[in-house]
């Protein structure tokens, strides 16, 4: 969905240059006004297909600004997908994903879906682990253990559960309500679960048996959060009596006075260093209180409609909102002022997270797109990472240098990130460059030779700096370069993979990232022809 569809992109960049204007430059710094401008242009220009152009003007912007320059996020962004014929996906759900985590080491991701199962995969590969955990209804929440040997889940069938991440067992009984289980979260040393539930009530559990540890929690309206504070002493609710409690995690007994807003809470977090809790309300504001007293740090933190997201940064510095107002927000957790503009969605922005090094920003939106920020700028990083549905998850990976975004088109997509640092010179003429190929033009003359000595330096590196890599992964050859720039799986490891799986989905799948492989696609249509003609649509109701 194009934000600005009737919009040329020269205009478009003065709009974006207004809500965006130059954070570091001062009279005397006209290069980098300019540099900022052609990186808006070029937003543009790729924003409205001309991509050519927008390399263009991206290698200008990395000429006159080569740090501190989002332009070589954009670069990085259009450069791949040249080369790129596919991104990895998860894929097996036969309904919506509706959550995913990352396991703590990185190394594998369980998702929740509509289609009544969680699934875990192997994060580098993108293969199934494990035959399909089963509920009675929608999976609407997963997480790991702090160990990553166990997975919880929590269904709209009023039960959580937890499982054995190496068999898929469950361990324990199934810890159940009345009314659906809409979260449920391990405590920091593994040993309890914390679950909130739409009959009003939460409760901890005993993780191993499934047994209850604490009577239960009754509100009077849904429980939509329960997390435990950083030493586990203490847990805090999120309810929709309009209150945050926080509360003993052995006893249940409360202990401070509510931390009241004036509609539902959605969330209740605590920080890092358990100092502050965090609280995001469907009365527009989001709240910083101090952990120990239960004392507001922060005035108000406001959007315009519901706060449905919150999250604190690694430092707990900063803290990062997002609204059905269509925008993510970011604050400075000590003073609640805004410390840049707001990021923008064309609709409700369901998630907003920040990098584990707490310097980008990944949302997620009901406009069917997820988003990359610069956390100080606000700064765009890429263009929207679209979908096919709405977006309900966004999730970096422990390294921080790529996401995962899942939507309710039964699939999760990754996108690699570019490098933090500062890009080498020949970013910008490898831009310049690529933008000769994509689109002929005999009064640009492509730097053949150059671009030869640069392919071949690259290609005999050995070097570990990201930018090196990535310029190997560009010039490799296409049968053995990865599908992504951070990934170790080729294009025929990732088709010959669908293949073992043996599903028509898959397989259809496989052929449409094959078309430039003969032989690939002579094997794939035989093997497609085995399933016979395909099944007719299913009528949609009037």
């Amino acid at each position: 969905m194009n934000r600005y569809p009737a919009l040329p992109a020269t205009v478009l960049a003065v709009i974006l240059l207004a809500l965006h204007p130059p954070q570091n430059s001062r009279a005397g710094e006209p290069a980098a006004d300019k540099a900022r401008i052609d990186f808006f242009r070029a937003i543009g220009l790729a924003d409205e297909g001309s991509k050519p152009e927008a390399l263009q003007a991206l290698a200008e912007s990395l000429r006159l600004q080569p740090k501190n320059n989002p332009a070589a996020a954009l670069a990085f962004q259009l450069l791949t997908e040249l080369r790129a014929t596919s991104s990895l996906q998860l894929l097996g759900h036969t309904g919506g994903v509706l959550c995913a985590a990352y396991s703590p080491d990185g190394a594998k991701i369980i998702t929740g879906s509509n289609d009544h199962t969680a699934r875990l995969w192997d994060a580098a590969t993108g293969q199934p682990l494990l035959p399909p955990l089963q509920h009675g209804d929608d999976v609407l929440m997963v997480g790991f253990s702090p160990d990553g040997g166990r997975i919880v889940t929590a269904s709209a069938d009023g039960a959580a559960q937890v499982w054995d991440a190496k068999t898929g067992k469950p361990i324990g009984a199934a810890m159940k309500e009345t009314d659906e289980m809409h979260y449920a979260r391990f405590s920091p040393d593994g040993k309890s679960v914390a679950t909130g539930s739409g009959d009003n009530k939460a409760r901890i559990w005993d993780a191993a048996t499934g047994r209850p540890l604490i009577p239960r929690l009754v509100y009077h309206d849904d429980v939509f959060q329960v997390n435990f504070s950083p030493d586990g002493s203490r847990i805090v609710t999120a309810t929709g009596d309009g209150n945050a409690e926080v509360l003993d995690a052995r006893t249940g007994k409360r202990l401070l006075a509510p931390l009241k807003h004036g509609n539902c809470v959605y969330v209740a977090v605590y920080s890092p260093n358990g100092a502050r809790i965090l609280t995001a309300s469907a009365d527009r504001t989001a709240r910083v209180w101090n952990a120990a007293t239960g004392l507001p740090v922060t005035p108000p933190l406001q959007h315009g409609y519901w706060i449905v997201s919150a999250a604190f940064n690694f430092d707990a510095s900063r803290v990062v909102t997002a609204s059905w107002d269509h925008t993510a927000r970011i604050w400075d957790a000590a003073t609640g002022r805004p410390v840049t503009p707001p990021l923008q969605h064309g609709d409700a922005v369901l998630a907003a997270v920040f990098s584990p090094d707490g310097t980008r920003i990944a949302t997620a939106s009901r406009d069917h797109t997820a988003r990359v920020w610069d956390a100080t700028t606000g700064d765009p990083l890429t263009l929207p990472l679209r979908d096919q549905d709405e977006v309900t998850t966004v999730a970096f990976n422990p390294a921080g240098n790529s996401i995962l975004v899942a939507s309710k088109d039964h699939t999760v997509r990754f996108w690699d990130l570019p490098p933090e640092e500062t890009p080498p010179p020949w970013l910008a003429d490898l831009a310049d460059f690529a933008a000769t190929q994509v689109r002929y033009d005999t009064l640009r003359i492509a730097d053949l030779r150059g671009m030869e000595q640069l392919r071949l330096r690259l290609l005999a590196s050995s070097s570990n700096d990201p930018w090196e890599k990535f310029g190997r992964w560009y010039f490799a050859e296409s049968d053995v370069r990865p599908i992504s720039p951070w990934s170790k799986v080729s294009l025929k490891n990732y088709v010959d993979r669908l293949i073992a799986r043996g599903d028509r989905a898959l397989i259809d799948y496989a052929i449409t990232l094959s078309q430039n492989q003969p032989a690939w696609m002579i094997k794939l249509m035989s093997l497609r022809a085995k399933f016979g003609p395909p099944p007719p649509p299913v009528p949609k109701d009037d």
